[in-house]
C-alpha cells in the first residue's frame, strides 16, 4: 500500500473529524499529565527531600495502575462507547493534576499517579481502538497523525511548565496545566464528537463481529507463541522508552550539566522532530508491518548508547533524532502488532493486553533505572542495560507473521488479467 491507494486516501476523507477529535484530546487531556511530570521531579526533590528513586516512584506508580486499567478499557469500550469513556478518562484526569495542590506525603504523591496512569492509558486505549476500527489500509499513518497532538503537547508542555514552576512552585504549576483539559478537551468530547459519527465510521468495519468469549479467546491465547513474543516485545521497548522519559531530564541537567532551560528546548526539539518520526515511522509500519517496528527498535538501543556521550551539540542532536524515532514506534507498536496478526476480531481485549504490557514496562522501566542508579552512582550501567533490553525487543520480534496483514495485502492486490491473444 502506497500514499496514492485509493482506500488509504479515502480513509481520511472520510474520517477526518474523527482524526481531528483524537488530535485535540490527545494534545490537551493526555500531553500535560505524560510531559509535565518529568520536569516536576527535581523541584520536588529540593522541597520534600526525597531521593530520585522516591521522586520517580510516581511514574511507576502511574504506568502499574495503568496496566490495569488498560484491559478493562480494553474490553469494555465497546459497551460503555468510546466517546463516553474518553469524557470520563479526561474528567479524572483533570482532577488528578489539580489534587497535587494538597499533596502532604509519598501515599498521596503515588495515589495522584495511579489516578493519571487509569486517565492516560485509558485514553491511549480508547483511541486506539477508535482508529484501529475506522482506519484500515492506512492504521498506522492514521494514529501516527492523530499522535502529533502528543507530539505537539510534548514540544510545548515543557516551554510552559518551566516558566510555571519557576514562578508559582511545582504544585500550582501542574494545576495550571490541567486548564486545557477542562477549557478544550472536554467541551469538545461533549459536543465536538458526535455519537452518530462514530457509529457511521465503525459500519463498515470488515470483521468487527463475532468475536469470542473473554475465557475463550485468552486459552487460545495463551497457547499462541506470537502473542507472547509480541508482549515481550512491547513490554521490553517500553521499559527502555519510559526510563528515558522519566530519567533524560535528570541525567541532563545534574550529570551532564546542561542548564534547564537548554534541556527544556533540547525536549522540545525532539518533540517536534517526532512529529516528522510519527509520520514517518507509521507509514514504515502500514508497508512493513512487525519487521518494521523491529528495525525500529534499534533507535532505542542507539540512543541508550550515544547517551553515554552526550558532550557536545552534534552528538546532544543524534541522541534527541534517534529518541524521537523510538518514542514514536513505542506509540505505536501495540495497535500496529495487536490489528496486523490478529485482525478487528476482540481488537478491544487485545490493544487492552498489549497496552498494559507497554504500561508494566513503562513503570518497570523508571524504577529500574533509578535503583541501578542509586547502586552504581552513575548512569553508565542503566543505559547499557537499557541499550541490551531494545535489542532483545528487536530480535523477539523477527518470528512474528503479521497473518491478518498479509491476508489484505493479498485481498488488495489486482487480479492479473487474462492473457490476450497474441495478434500476428
Amino acid at each position: 500500500m502506497n500514499l496514492t491507494d485509493g482506500a488509504f486516501l479515502r480513509e481520511f476523507r472520510d474520517h477526518w473529524p474523527i482524526l481531528l477529535a483524537a488530535f485535540l484530546c490527545l494534545l490537551f487531556a493526555f500531553s500535560a499529565p505524560s510531559f509535565a511530570l518529568p520536569f516536576l521531579y527535581a523541584p520536588i526533590i529540593d522541597e520534600l527531600g526525597w531521593t530520585r528513586e522516591q521522586a520517580t516512584l510516581l511514574a511507576t506508580a502511574k504506568y502499574a495502575a495503568g496496566a490495569i486499567a488498560a484491559i478493562l478499557v480494553g474490553r469494555f469500550v465497546d459497551i460503555i462507547g468510546v466517546r463516553r469513556g474518553l469524557i470520563l478518562l479526561s474528567i479524572l484526569g483533570g482532577i488528578a493534576m489539580l489534587s497535587f495542590l494538597w499533596v502532604p506525603n509519598q501515599l498521596a504523591y503515588y495515589s495522584v499517579g495511579v489516578l493519571l496512569g487509569i486517565s492516560s492509558t485509558g485514553i491511549i486505549v480508547s483511541i486506539k481502538v477508535l482508529i484501529s476500527r475506522c482506519f484500515h489500509a492506512s492504521q498506522a499513518t492514521a494514529m501516527a497523525v492523530a499522535m502529533l497532538g502528543a507530539a505537539l503537547g510534548a514540544s510545548v508542555v515543557p516551554l510552559i511548565v518551566v516558566p510555571l514552576i519557576n514562578e508559582y512552585g511545582w504544585r500550582e504549576a501542574t494545576a495550571l496545566m490541567s486548564i486545557g483539559t477542562w477549557a478544550i478537551a472536554l467541551p469538545l468530547l461533549v459536543y465536538g464528537l458526535r455519537e452518530e459519527t462514530l457509529q457511521t465510521a465503525m459500519a463498515d468495519t470488515p470483521g468487527r463481529s463475532g468475536g469470542e468469549p473473554t475465557a475463550a479467546l485468552l486459552k487460545v491465547l495463551a497457547r499462541d507463541r506470537q502473542f507472547w513474543f509480541i508482549g515481550l516485545a512491547v513490554f521490553s521497548a517500553a521499559v527502555v522508552d519510559q526510563a528515558f522519559i522519566q530519567h533524560q531530564v535528570l541525567f541532563l541537567e545534574l550529570d551532564v550539566g546542561m542548564d534547564a532551560s537548554i534541556v527544556a528546548a533540547g525536549v522540545s526539539a525532539m518533540a517536534v522532530i517526532g512529529i516528522a518520526a510519527r509520520i514517518g515511522v507509521g507509514f514504515v509500519f502500514d508497508r512493513t508491518s512487525s519487521r518494521g517496528v523491529s528495525l525500529m527498535y534499534l533507535a532505542l538501543a542507539g540512543a541508550a548508547l550515544i547517551a553515554l556521550f552526550v558532550v557536545n551539540p552534534a552528538v546532544f542532536m543524534m541522541f534527541i533524532v534517534l529518541r524521537a524515532v523510538g518514542h514514536a514506534a513505542v506509540l505505536l507498536d501495540s495497535m500496529v502488532l495487536s490489528k496486523h496478526v490478529y485482525g478487528v476480531k476482540n481488537l478491544g481485549l487485545l490493544l487492552g493486553i498489549y497496552t498494559s504490557c507497554v504500561a508494566v514496562g513503562f513503570a518497570v522501566g523508571p524504577w529500574l533505572v533509578g535503583r541501578l542508579y542509586e547502586v552504581t552512582g552513575s548512569y553508565v550501567i542503566p543505559f547499557i542495560v537499557c541499550a541490551f533490553v531494545a535489542l532483545f525487543a528487536a530480535i523477539i520480534l523477527l518470528p512474528v507473521r503479521p497473518i491478518y496483514w498479509l491476508a489484505s495485502r493479498e485481498r488488495e492486490r489486482p487480479a492479473p488479467e487474462s492473457a490476450q491473444p497474441v495478434r500476428p
